[in-house]
């Protein structure tokens, strides 16, 4: 599948899982996947963007992201971070999940950007890692039940975090500037109407040069392109809720039929109409 990987990863295998010490950033400007992340951060100096809000990281953070909210990993250093990551496709949980256990509830009942991070205490880390550890350990074999396995793992995973996510005081989120905060309450507030840097800047009352500049030093990326992102993940939303590829184009704020389906496979690597029936 050719896709826009800078701004989408798709992920060909149902379910990931990996750990990881070392500087790599993925990709420096704002992405979503089309699958549910689960990151546990163990160690480092990182600040991680999700939709308009910021989050300084600590040990223990865990983190949980779904497949529609924009976010990015900024490394503060030029040094490691250590986290252990997990990738799942949604629809392989359904059958796992029952009326009084909605495994994907952490990930889909709050508002997007809100509340995404559960802080563990040094018993819960070891318990999660040693969960996760025999998740890779089994992804990596290719041994009789090792498939069975690697989805028990999973839901043991899940029902973890599920009760984790349940019992957290949630921190307030920050972010390094008032200015992008602005920026992005705005993009949010009017995605429905047109959107310009012009447009923008004149509704902040700031210069436009200095609110590109600005946006581009503390995010990676440009207004324009955090728009189409913003954008393309407001139609994935409407296709998963039955909504036709029409109404996706027009709710999400695009104006231009033939430029949203552009658009929208560019970015994700498939069509909005085949993404719907997905």
């Amino acid at each position: 599948m050719t896709t826009n990987s800078k701004y989408y990863q798709y992920l060909e295998a149902d379910l990931l899982a990996h750990y990881s010490y070392s500087t790599y950033v993925p990709t420096k400007d704002f992405h979503f996947h089309d699958s549910y992340e689960i990151f546990l951060f163990l160690n480092g100096e990182i600040n991680l963007f999700i939709d308009q809000f910021c989050y300084p990281l600590q040990r223990g953070n865990l983190i949980v992201i779904n497949n529609h909210e924009l976010h990015k990993v900024h490394n503060l250093t030029s040094k490691p971070y250590e986290r252990m990551t997990v990738h799942f496709k949604p629809r392989t949980v359904l059958p796992f999940c029952s009326s009084e256990t909605n495994l994907l509830s952490c990930f889909q009942n709050r508002q997007p950007g809100l509340n995404n991070i559960i802080q563990l205490n040094e018993t819960q880390i070891e318990a999660y890692l040693s969960i996760a550890s025999h998740l890779s350990d089994v992804l990596h074999q290719k041994a009789y039940g090792s498939d069975v396995l690697s989805f028990a793992y999973l839901t043991q995973l899940l029902v973890f975090t599920n009760d984790a996510f349940r019992k957290t005081n949630f921190a307030e989120p920050g972010i390094t500037s008032t200015l992008i905060q602005s920026v992005m309450h705005y993009i949010d507030d009017h995605l429905l109407h047109e959107l310009t840097l012009d447009q923008i800047a004149k509704a902040l009352s700031v210069d436009k040069f200095h609110l590109s500049r600005t946006f581009k030093l503390q995010t990676g990326g440009t207004i324009y392109r955090y728009i189409l992102l913003k954008r393309v993940a407001q139609a994935k939303q409407l296709l998963s809720t039955g909504h036709s590829v029409s109404e996706a184009c027009h709710l999400s704020g695009f104006n231009d039929y033939a430029n949203f389906i552009r658009t929208f496979k560019n970015i994700t690597g498939i069509s909005p109409g085949h993404y719907g029936k997905q």
